[in-house]
């Protein structure tokens, strides 16, 4: 079986490349939204993008393409209420991301952890996770999917961080989110990612498992896409990360004042998706 995203046209760069675990520097803040009412009696104000699809249209989907090198770790997707090098007192998910004990973990905080998690460590080599988050009927559900097959499922009837539970939360993250307290095998601190990241696609909606599958074959779904964040359309000479979707969610600020992740040429080894990297 092939696993090839040239469609995707993530076949030709990776970003963020090199960070340490609780220093980085290298993640970017996505644009923010002003939610002025939350139908799930969670708070209102500002809100990072995800919060922003999630509250808006009751489901977000998030897909992203990355590369696990041995050892790999860190945050892929989180939000907290401040930003880098603050540390918030209260308030923050990493969303996503791969544990110190290389488990891949997707989870959110509704007054208690709740999280849906691999049963092993994830192997080195290139990747597809998918976390989404929906309401439905009085009832918030979470679920995780990992190289297009789904990991597990999780509902609450609490209201969730995401949602706007204990919010707003302005600072949403790809590469970085605060980890402290109850999220299991962390840095307990500002926990980036150490691999490289190639994709990531945001969706108003939950993806059917054969969406998740025909995106993990290298197709593009376009149904419900919000924003779409393709390597190849990321400038590291000024750290804007153009959004591919047509919807305008370009990101513009790097987490890290001024320091933007390297942008480099790869060659994919074909044929798995657990390739050697090649930086050439």
């Amino acid at each position: 079986m092939s696993y090839t995203w040239t469609s995707l046209g993530v076949s030709q760069a990776v970003l963020l490349t090199g960070n340490n675990l609780t220093s980085g520097p290298y993640a970017w803040q996505l644009p923010q939204c002003s939610i002025s009412s939350n139908p799930y009696g969670g708070a209102t104000g500002t809100y990072g993008l995800f919060s922003c699809i999630a509250i808006t249209y009751g489901a977000i989907s998030a897909v992203v393409l990355f590369y696990e090198p041995p050892l790999g770790q860190g945050v892929l997707l989180g939000f907290q209420t401040v930003q880098y090098p603050n540390s918030p007192s209260s308030g923050w998910t990493p969303w996503l991301y791969i544990g110190t004990n290389l488990v891949l973990y997707a989870g959110d905080w509704t007054g208690s952890l709740w999280q849906v998690s691999t049963s092993s460590a994830i192997p080195p080599g290139w990747h597809m996770a998918v976390v989404e988050e929906w309401y439905s009927g009085g009832t918030y559900y979470l679920a995780l999917y990992l190289d297009g097959v789904l990991i597990g499922q999780s509902s609450t009837t609490s209201l969730p961080q995401l949602f706007g539970g204990g919010g707003p939360y302005p600072y949403h993250n790809i590469g970085t989110a605060y980890s402290r307290g109850s999220w299991p095998n962390t840095t307990q601190t500002w926990f980036w990612f150490n691999g490289n990241i190639a994709y990531v696609a945001l969706y108003n909606t939950t993806l059917v498992a054969s969406a998740v599958q025909s995106i993990y074959m290298g197709n593009r779904v376009t149904i419900g896409l919000m924003a779409e964040y393709v390597a190849n359309n990321y400038d590291p000479r000024t750290g804007i990360w153009y959004d591919s979707s047509g919807k305008g969610y370009n990101i513009t600020t790097a987490v890290v004042t001024g320091r933007y992740a390297p942008k480099e040429s790869i060659l994919w080894t074909l044929g798995t998706v657990g390739g050697v990297l090649t930086i050439y």
